[in-house]
């Protein structure tokens, strides 16, 4: 009896445990049936907008206040441009920035910020003037009509709450039938007619720009703006002969004064100098930590764990991190010489340059391959060298094809597959009482610890969001490099594309219908497994009218969501995120001299987020336009504000990281008319839904007519707006004899890898005492100096008056980490505007003797020379130095910022790559050479007097 007693208390439990789990699914599916339900209520309103408004003023205030006194944050562009890019000069008052912006005009602004930038500013002008005047026609129109219509509705007459209370569903359709649909329709025409008459208007005046910018002497004078980029070369036409012969194919007019270039195999080049870079900026972390405190170091030196790469050590084990990431950068420098002493002009590559003596040529050229594709090969204008993603051009036809649909069906599928987590944030971590519902045992710790769950409630799922969108650019920019663009600035505009569909599929479409396809997946499975599956028990499901229902019900959101944004971009200008990253790094942690060194350097202006943000407001407000007009103000309102203050952060904040010349403009303009028919179809659903089909079919009409208008576009202005073949031409005024120069473009467009100069590691100037220690023989540090008493430099052994030296650093003073000290080293500069901010790219990188002194002795910068008196030279051998220069009598030059920056020569034996700043060189060299006189500051030796130097 007690074994079938047990068996029916057994059975009771399965069955319990059964019910509860059934329960629990049902609840589930009840939740997550509609997770992104807003409910809309006159105080929420009130809310956001009290919010919105008086948090942003008090900031905007506070950033007023701040601004004079932080030049460095809030206008660092003062501080590094050039005398052309330099934006106007800003007083000291709290509103003196309000001048400056009012004056600065569209054509001011090109040479201020380029091309790119300004594009964007005017696309912002027309957010704000489309918005204003579609705001117009909202207010006094639709709201109108909507109030009136519903008024009328005998549905709404026997609703029990008074408009007082939801005033916002009289402006919307919900309670509208009939004839009165026939106002969505009218207003869609016209709201068409006016974005296309915009567009068009704004069309015409970019391809004004694009023309003065083509015009311009930076431009006309430049070497890409008259050279050709070719891929996809085969194999028997990869020579300088093959590409004359490709370009001589097209039919277009040729001087045979054309110079041509192919490309030379690097071998594993690039992949060598990016391990040693990142060894660099690991061994720079290493020191760093260990020397935060000279005075006092920590007993134990940092440890880390080999590289993954380094198959020569045990991957489990803990070595010496300063030593171990020395020996690295020595060997991988040993191997890079290597290479490049053994890159073969011989073995040509599948991708080519040639350039043109005038500027015109090169379009007229360009412009007839266009859509041809000669012997295999692809033909475009050249961008600038540093635009370009080389390991991309090596790649074949199939392999990108390939790489391009795989690419193409991950994006889809994340992008709809994404809908899951987005769901469950939105349900679960949005409100933690629902993980009870469905998890009955987490229901006593919720109450247990209330405060704690509702703070964690209160910034896990934002938290979340916010890290899922900031990694989303991320995961699409290497998405598209991988499928293979060419350049950047196209990989950025794929970036924009990949960016806006995710966010209409997920942020809009699947928000506002979710709930609804989800209710019909549910009832049409349930016919299906009754068998009843026809064309009358679909119509019941009623999907259309639930889909407009829905639409109704969610537009109340974007109001509260649009002006919330307001607050962001007020946050956006202050850079608060960027200011509490940075402050809490330099309390508690030890950033590298090279790091503080960019945190001063002007921020990179992320195009293809800003240009997604934007593109997808101006989508959701055309889209609820007819729905909820109050939509309208409020997104001119958003774009009144943010458009002043993006012109504020693109003269004074932001920089360009890569001109492309305004190629986003086209992409754009399609994105809007794509948001205008979708704006088409939702007014042609609700009129389908609220009246009758024939009357939706009266707004149809407009998608062939978008379409014919971007059709007439591309026929009218892209031919001008990409090409220049005609009007004035400053190619005759271009010497001959400079475009002979071969060398030039071989130099411009050969890999960077083949000339890059290898980054040496920064130490920071207070621990440069402690150098001889860790890299010279100079023994151990001794534990007892913790800065009391004089640090004495530990000098060569037999070699009087000399210090050992250290091994291939840079010692940078505090004073001296400014990134104006270093705007024109290419390992700073080329990721903070380097080629058009701060002067002409092809200046980048090089090495050029200072005032008072002659050409180098070689003719090779950085060749190793035998040197005679190395401590670490082998024995019975020499050793190697660096460039040598030959000193010339005159006075010494003028100190310039940074001058006072050391750098250390490489203990050897090699030292392919010398990049000393030309003081540090300098004096290093002065004093082999003098030995016997003291040299000043500045590396010379001192003269008398003024008058000496400087005869009457």
């Amino acid at each position: 009896m007690a074994v079938d007693s047990c068996q029916i208390t057994n059975g009771l439990s399965v069955l319990r445990r059964r019910a509860t789990g059934a329960d629990a699914l049902t609840k589930f599916l009840s939740l997550v049936q509609s997770p992104f339900k807003q409910s809309f209520t006159t105080d929420a309103f009130l809310a956001s907008l009290g919010t919105s408004l008086g948090i942003s003023l008090l900031v905007f205030i506070a950033w007023c206040v701040l601004r004079p006194y932080h030049s460095l944050v809030y206008a660092p562009k003062l501080r590094h441009a050039d005398e052309k890019r330099a934006p106007p000069t800003i007083g000291k008052g709290y509103f003196s920035w309000v001048q400056p912006l009012l004056k600065c005009h569209e054509k001011d602004l090109v040479d201020k910020i380029g091309m790119d930038a300004t594009i964007f500013l005017r696309f912002m002008r027309l957010c704000r003037t489309l918005f204003f005047y579609l705001g117009i026609l909202g207010c006094l129109v639709m709201i109108p009509v909507n109030v009136s219509c519903n008024l009328k509705n005998e549905a709404y007459q026997n609703t029990a709450w008074r408009p007082s209370t939801k005033w916002y569903i009289l402006m919307s359709p919900t309670y509208t039938w009939g004839q009165c649909m026939w106002a969505h329709v009218i207003i869609a025409w016209i709201f068409d007619f006016i974005i296309m008459y915009f567009l068009w208007r704004n069309y015409r005046m970019v391809v004004n720009l694009k023309r003065d910018y083509f015009e311009n002497p930076e431009y006309s004078d430049s070497l890409y703006a008259r050279t050709l980029m070719i891929w996809n070369v085969p194999s028997s036409y990869r020579s300088d002969a093959g590409l004359n012969k490709i370009v001589g194919g097209l039919g277009a007019a040729m001087d045979g004064k054309e110079k041509c270039a192919i490309g030379r195999n690097v071998k594993e080049l690039p992949s060598l100098i990016k391990m040693h870079e990142e060894a660099v900026r690991n061994l720079e972390k290493a020191l760093a930590k260990y020397f935060k405190h000279p005075e006092r170091l920590p007993l134990s030196r940092p440890v880390c764990n080999p590289d993954k790469d380094d198959k020569t050590m045990d991957q489990n084990m803990k070595v010496d991190a300063i030593e171990y990431y020395k020996h690295k950068i020595e060997e991988l420098e040993k191997q890079i010489a290597i290479v490049r002493k053994s890159i073969d002009r011989r073995d040509a590559m599948p991708y080519g340059f040639v350039s043109f003596q005038t500027i015109s040529r090169a379009h007229i050229t360009a412009k007839a391959a266009r859509g041809k594709h000669p012997k295999g090969t692809s033909i475009q204008l050249a961008t600038k060298s540093q635009d370009i993603i080389w390991e991309n051009l090596v790649r074949s036809k199939a392999s990108r094809r390939w790489n391009s649909f795989l690419g193409n069906l991950v994006f889809f599928l994340l992008s709809v597959l994404f809908v899951i987590p987005n769901a469950l944030i939105a349900v679960f971590l949005s409100n933690l009482n629902n993980i009870a519902i469905v998890w009955p045992s987490f229901t006593p710790i919720l109450a247990r610890n209330s405060h704690f769950f509702a703070i964690v409630q209160g910034f896990l799922a934002p938290t979340i969001t916010s890290i899922i969108y900031l990694l989303l650019p991320i995961v699409m920019r290497r998405l598209s490099a991988w499928q293979g663009d060419i350049t950047k600035s196209s990989r950025e505009r794929h970036v924009t594309h990949k960016l806006y569909v995710f966010f209409i599929i997920n942020n809009l479409i699947m928000f506002t219908i979710f709930g609804t396809l989800w209710t019909t997946i549910r009832e049409f499975a349930t016919l299906a497994n009754n068998n009843v599956v026809d064309w009358n028990s679909i119509r019941g499901l009623h999907f259309g009218d639930n889909v407009a229902i829905a639409i109704f019900d969610v537009s109340t959101f974007w109001i509260t969501y649009l002006l919330q944004r307001n607050l962001g971009a007020i946050l956006d200008l202050v850079q608060v995120v960027s200011l509490i990253g940075k402050s809490f790094t330099v309390r508690f942690m030890s950033p590298t001299p090279r790091e503080k060194i960019e945190w001063t350097a002007p921020t990179t202006f992320e195009y293809s987020t800003y240009y997604n943000y934007f593109l997808f407001y101006t989508t959701v407000a055309l889209c609820f336009s007819t729905v909820q007009p109050l939509v309208l103000p409020v997104a001119f309102l958003y774009f009144l504000v943010d458009s002043f203050f993006k012109k504020y952060t693109l003269m004074y904040v932001f920089v360009t990281k890569v001109e492309s010349g305004g190629t986003f403009w086209r992409l754009v303009f399609n994105r809007l008319l794509f948001a205008t028919g979708l704006f088409n179809c939702v007014v042609s659903l609700i009129v389908w839904s609220r009246y009758n089909g024939s009357t939706a079919c009266a707004v149809l009409p407009l998608l062939p007519i978008l379409v014919g208008f971007k059709i007439y576009c591309h026929r009218t202005f892209d031919l001008d707006l990409r090409y220049y073949t005609r009007g004035f031409d400053r190619d005759s005024m271009i010497s001959s004899n400079n475009f002979a120069r071969k060398d030039r473009l071989e130099m411009r467009y050969c890999h960077p890898a083949l000339h890059r100069k290898l980054m040496k590691p920064m130490v920071h100037g207070k621990a440069e005492h402690l150098m001889p220690h860790i890299y010279g023989n100079a023994g151990p540090i001794p534990r007892d100096s913790s800065g009391s008493g004089i640090n004495l430099d530990v000098m060569q052994q037999g070699h009087v008056g000399k210090k050992i030296p250290s091994a291939g650093f840079e010692i940078v003073q505090e004073e001296d980490m400014d990134f104006a000290n270093f705007k024109n080293r290419a390992e700073f500069g080329e990721e903070h505007g380097a080629g058009y901010l701060y002067g002409d790219d092809y200046t980048i990188g090089t090495m050029t003797p200072p005032p008072g002194f002659g050409s180098p002795a070689s003719s090779r910068p950085g060749s190793p020379v035998l040197r005679a008196h190395s401590p670490f030279a082998p024995v019975g051998g020499p050793g190697f130095r660096g460039v040598e220069y030959i000193p010339v009598t005159g006075p010494a030059p003028p100190r310039s910022p940074g001058f006072s920056r050391r750098s250390f020569q490489p203990e050897g034996p090699y030292d392919f790559s010398d990049s000393r700043s030309e003081t540090g060189s300098v004096s290093h060299l002065l004093r082999e050479q003098h030995p016997q006189g003291p040299l000043d500051s500045y590396g010379y030796q001192p003269q008398q007097s003024q008058q000496s130097q400087h005869p009457q």
